[in-house]
């Protein structure tokens, strides 16, 4: 049985350490209570030392925005897995705000995989379509060459997040994807992955839209981005899963 996991992208929001700590205190102590769900933060990495050590208290994992794939060298500017490692046990991959911004390429995306696998960390790897109603030939070749060479054993150490480009958008207004069509997708992209493969949904998910995609089983969390710098918003999505899976499993 996959265990959902639900991972909040702070992305460039919340814009001082006290509010993110703040932020991070209260999803801490609201969301341990909640069972059958990991939840995973993952702050901007300049943050990670002093949300790591907020989280040392409670059940909610550290995860980070993003990586470079070498251990070390004259990347100025770059974080390797390793120093993630030491405080974080996520790391988000290939975001298409990263393809988009910064020219990051599928293989780009394959290099991280490979060095988080080599680190024991858990990657988030992130695919989807740019325009409502295409085919996903693009999201199923972006996970494929993601995984390029990774053994099929480790499969089940990777976390996919499907998130369709054109429903990402700021604060939370965006055009989230209807549950029915998710869990189709996922389906489809479970093809390229295994059993234990955790495969969640991101793009304008909230509290007011988790319900449905919690009660798809298809659908093995959520990749919230705006919505996970409101408190009282990323715990309810948080809540609305625990209970809708725990409901499935009685």
């Amino acid at each position: 049985m996959r265990t959902p996991i639900i991972v909040a992208n702070w992305k460039m929001y919340a814009d001082s350490i006290a509010l993110g700590s703040i932020l991070a205190t209260q999803i801490r102590n609201n969301t341990d209570k909640f069972q059958g769900v990991e939840v995973v933060l993952c702050p901007p990495s300049i943050w990670l030392t002093e949300i790591a050590q907020i989280l040392k208290r409670g059940k909610v994992k550290l995860g980070a925005q993003n990586m470079f794939y070498e251990k070390d060298g004259p990347y100025t500017g770059e974080i390797s897995p390793s120093m993630i490692k030491e405080m974080a046990d996520y790391v988000i991959v290939g975001h298409s705000e990263r393809r988009e911004h910064f020219g990051e390429t599928n293989f780009d995306v394959n290099e991280k995989v490979l060095a988080a696998l080599k680190s024991d960390l858990t990657p988030i790897v992130c695919v989807g379509e740019k325009k409502k109603n295409s085919n996903l030939s693009q999201t199923a070749m972006e996970l494929t060459e993601a995984l390029h060479s990774v053994p099929k054993k480790d499969y089940d150490k990777i976390v996919v997040a499907y998130e369709p480009v054109w429903a990402i958008s700021s604060y939370g207004k965006g055009e989230n994807a209807d549950p029915e069509y998710v869990a189709k997708v996922i389906v489809k992209l479970r093809e390229h992955v295994d059993a234990g493969t955790q495969i969640i949904y991101g793009g304008s998910v909230k509290s007011a839209n988790a319900e449905g995609y919690a009660k798809r089983p298809e659908i093995d969390g959520a990749l919230v981005g705006a919505a996970s710098i409101r408190a009282a918003d990323f715990i309810k999505v948080c809540q609305v899963w625990s209970e809708a899976k725990l409901s499935m499993n009685k």
